[in-house]
């Protein structure tokens, strides 16, 4: 039988001593040691897509909030010099409207100093506008929605240091509403009188969005070459199913009191006519960013009067 020795005699006692001796003045250095310094954290940027606006179909525009951390014991300095926007798939020039001034093209503006459990915040709020019109000159395709990519660029540090990058990016989605389509298919004279004659005004309104619109308010004039015919208006209310159209029924007094003779034979006698027909419209779309806007139509070309 070997016999193995007891811990604390002979050399391999010894060996496992000095080891443990080795051990604890190991943990009481390192105990004593402080931690290595913690290099300042990195500032982060995020965009928020806050809100979209219109008065009409011509022009929609968009709020957005810039949220800067700041997590460096120092104050520090931002720069917003550069953005993006690509709006249903193409890139597009657009402005940042700030709420105050700017500097020569970039909008700065400094952070409180932080720690990277509880950093400086900065929060900014800004604008783009999507002029509609232009939108289409450019050849921009126009769906039910519109989708906004826009992405800021930000620049910080500088000074003995070199300027360090951050970028923040979002997309915006919101319907598109578009304008009814208004065309004329038929004017009908339904009684003629030698002072007064009544005239039937068929209109054709298509809608071409994905939601039904409302229409209501109708203020019209209607114009036979040249000369004021008659006018008037229509409040009753007319819905227009999503993507389809209605024919409405305008009536019309035409006086011809001041009126040469000649004009009223010829409305007697059922010939085409040079009109002009124009109004406008007050239309409902139950869309929370454009709930109603007003919109004018101006329609012309020849007609025949018909007999009805």
């Amino acid at each position: 039988m070997v016999a193995i020795p007891k811990a604390g005699t002979g050399s391999l006692g010894r060996s496992i001593s000095a080891l443990l001796i080795l051990l604890a003045a190991f943990l009481l250095f390192s105990c004593k040691t402080p931690p290595p310094a913690v290099k300042p954290g990195v500032p982060y940027a995020s965009l928020k897509f806050d809100s979209v606006e219109a008065r009409d179909t011509s022009a929609v525009n968009l709020g957005f909030v810039l949220d800067v951390g700041n997590p460096r014991p120092a104050v520090t300095g931002f720069t917003v010099d550069e953005w993006t926007a690509v709006i249903n798939g193409a890139a597009i020039p657009v402005k940042l409207q700030f709420p105050d001034a700017r500097l020569e093209g970039r909008y700065a503006f400094a952070v409180e100093p932080g720690t990277d459990d509880n950093p400086g915040i900065a929060s900014i709020p800004f604008g783009i506008t999507l002029d509609i019109p232009a939108l289409v000159s450019a050849g921009i395709e126009l769906k039910d929605d519109f989708t906004v990519d826009l992405t800021v660029y930000l620049g910080y540090g500088g000074g003995s240091q070199a300027e360090e990058k951050i970028q923040a990016a979002v997309t915006a989605v919101f319907p598109f509403v578009r304008e009814p389509v208004f065309s004329i298919t038929a004017i009908a004279v339904l009684k003629a009188e030698l002072i007064n004659t009544r005239f039937r005004v068929t209109m054709k309104i298509e809608n071409p969005n994905y939601f039904p619109v409302d229409l209501s308010a109708f203020s019209y004039e209607l114009y036979g070459n040249g000369l004021l015919w008659a006018d008037g208006t229509e409040r009753n209310l007319l819905t227009i199913p999503a993507r389809s159209s209605v024919n409405a029924n305008l009536f019309l007094l035409m006086n011809f009191i001041n009126m040469k003779r000649d004009l009223l034979d010829q409305i007697i006698r059922l010939e085409d006519v040079n009109y002009r027909f124009a109004g406008d419209v007050m239309v409902g779309t139950g869309i929370d960013y454009l709930p109603r806007f007003n919109t004018e139509f101006d329609l012309s070309g020849y007609s025949q009067v018909l007999d009805n």
